[in-house]
């Protein structure tokens, strides 16, 4: 009973929904250069957002006050002696059916878009409500959702137990993952053999025509040691690591480029949440 009950805390640790409506892309973002804000409208809890709720077509509008309101004419949030009305249409945004049915994003370069330094984005972080284009006021009931307050943490600077060489990827080039098993801090990852690692990776790629993303996973959490290709070769150092040129190998078609790839390093043979590292590295690939 009790193995069945760890087994099933793995399975809930592993696909743990997710229970934000709104974060940022990537998650810790050099804020001058392109980033994605996003809000699944689904998870919202505003009363004011049922409608929108029921309407997952939109469109919909970003409406955002910091780091600052004081932005550039082109990039005030509405326009017109009644804005809220009146969304900019600079600031629709941009479905992502990839990540659900009613999850939206705006992209910005966060430096450019607010006017301010990066120390600034850092230290204020980015508040933001989604609307649609007419929100309501006046004398008509809000269509909203509540505020958002996204903390924006600067990149990391080391690169962790999991890491890409060369450090910025091409999916065009040869690519090393590497496993730094020797420096793993969960005890139950320690010290693992050769034949013991595999990765789970789901990479997200985007139409270069259109913009949409998808997702390419080689094969589910749960049966990866079924596809050979994601064991790990272990080093003489105790590192592990995977050659790849990606392109060929998530089999990306001509007409997209990948985006990022997202891995969890986990035990061939995997009981519970124990069996695998403790967090998803996210690698992002370089422009091509």
């Amino acid at each position: 009973m009790k193995r069945i009950i760890f087994i099933l805390f793995g399975i809930l640790t592993y696909l743990g929904v997710n229970g934000q409506a709104a974060w940022i892309e990537p998650e810790n973002p050099d804020v001058t250069k392109p980033v994605r804000i996003y809000c699944d409208i689904s998870k919202t809890t505003a009363s004011t957002a049922d409608g929108m709720k029921a309407n997952p077509d939109g469109p919909y509008y970003i409406w955002t006050w910091k780091p600052t309101e004081a932005r550039a004419d082109s990039l005030v949030n509405g326009t017109g002696d009644r804005p809220w009305k009146s969304s900019n249409d600079k600031l629709v945004m941009i479905k992502d059916e990839a990540k659900g049915t009613n999850v939206w994003y705006y992209e910005m370069i966060p430096t450019e878009f607010y006017g301010v330094d990066a120390n600034a984005v850092y230290a204020a972080g980015i508040s933001f409500l989604v609307k649609p284009k007419d929100g309501g006021g006046y004398g008509d009931p809000d269509q909203k959702t509540e505020d958002f307050n996204l903390t924006v943490a600067p990149p990391k600077l080391d690169r962790g137990t999991l890491y890409s060489v060369p450090r910025i990827m091409f999916g065009d080039q040869i690519t090393s993952v590497i496993y730094d098993n020797p420096l793993e801090s969960k005890a139950s990852m320690k010290n693992l053999g050769s034949d013991e690692v595999y990765m789970h990776m789901i990479a997200v790629i985007e139409d270069t025509a259109t913009g949409v993303r998808t997702n390419i996973e080689p094969a589910k959490f749960f049966r990866v040691t079924e596809n050979a290709k994601l064991k790990m070769k272990k080093m003489t150092d105790g590192r592990f690591k995977i050659t790849m040129i990606p392109n060929r190998f998530f089999a990306v078609p001509l007409t997209h480029k990948l985006i990022s790839v997202e891995i969890t390093v986990r035990k061939a043979v995997w009981n519970s949440a124990a069996d695998q590292t403790e967090e998803k590295a996210k690698l992002e690939f370089g422009c091509q």
